[in-house]
């Protein structure tokens, strides 16, 4: 197994996350906003990028509508038309705003210091229903259907519900196990990965009851970012590079590792690739076939907001 670089793209300042619509691939930047691109497969193309202040951390699209969470600016939505983004709106309602995911109904938030949040957003305004702190450091968050997992650093992984008015905390996992919970989490629809920062990448399972961890596998550096494409789990291991993994419900076993240069962070899957945010050195699209890790582009450039 191997890896090919191809080439990376650098068109902001700090890339962190990044996401795509089936059409879109949007990056946000601590620094410079959010971005959207094509990618066709050899090139990227930029098509637009607009920063409206803070710090942008996560960012989440649900076909229509691009989230951001915005530090303790807020979160944000914007809209898309392949050529401009506009700022439908903004709300804070305190605490940092980390991570940002939805179920096609409402939009979840997971706020340091403020616990998880949900909200709606009719296209022009969004509206708080719910604020939860069960305590710990909340950040980052998935949404896998019915039932919203969230990263609170200091207490562990949680499960939680949300009728339409209110949230029911699940389970969280053993607290005493003292693992780093300040990556991303994804979910396969079987299991629930988790970028566990200095402690590795851990697999858990959950039955609507019990959150069980199930294994863990630790080869190094800082674990920052996680998705996966229904076969492999990709990792974004800060200055370790990009890392590819089996699971087989008990065991991880580590395919690939290439460091390209930069900070690996946040991962996504669409379209037979696998785009990472690299921080100061953009963002990278990968392609896994067969066993090969193959970066398909980078360009280079700066894009003053």
């Amino acid at each position: 197994m191997g890896f090919t670089l191809l080439d990376t793209s650098d068109d902001g300042d700090f890339y962190f996350d990044v996401c795509g619509d089936g059409t879109y691939i949007y990056t946000v930047d601590w620094l410079a906003g959010i971005s959207a691109y094509t990618f066709n497969g050899t090139n990227f193309t930029l098509l637009d990028t607009l920063y409206d202040g803070g710090l942008y951390w996560d960012v989440w699209s649900d076909g229509t509508y691009i989230y951001v969470a915005c530090g303790d600016d807020g979160i944000r939505a914007y809209s898309f038309d392949g050529a401009d983004f506009t700022l439908l709106d903004t709300l804070d309602d305190g605490g940092n705003y980390y991570g940002v995911c939805g179920d096609g109904t409402y939009i979840y938030a997971g706020c340091s210091g403020s616990g998880i949040r949900a909200y709606s957003f009719d296209g022009a305004n969004f509206t708080l229903i719910q604020t939860q702190d069960d305590g710990g450091t909340y950040c980052f968050i998935w949404c896998g259907g019915t039932y919203i997992y969230v990263m609170r650093d200091g207490t562990g992984l949680s499960a939680y519900s949300f009728n339409g008015t209110n949230f029911t905390l699940l389970d969280t996992d053993d607290p005493t196990a003292a693992h780093q919970y300040f990556g991303f989490v994804w979910g396969d629809g079987t299991y629930i990965y988790a970028a566990c920062e200095g402690d590795g990448i851990h697999a858990f399972s959950f039955n609507g009851t019990d959150l069980v961890w199930l294994g863990s596998q630790d080869d190094g550096g800082t674990y920052s970012g996680i998705w996966g494409d229904g076969t492999y789990i990709y990792a974004g291991c800060s200055g370790s590079g990009i890392r590819a993994y089996s699971f087989d419900g008990a065991n991880f076993t580590l395919l690939a590792t290439q460091d390209d240069g930069g900070t690996y962070s946040g991962c996504f899957c669409g379209g037979g690739y696998i785009y990472v945010a690299c921080s100061a050195d953009g963002i990278r699209a990968y392609g896994f076939s067969s066993g090969m890790l193959s970066q398909l582009m980078t360009m280079t450039g700066k894009v003053t907001v």
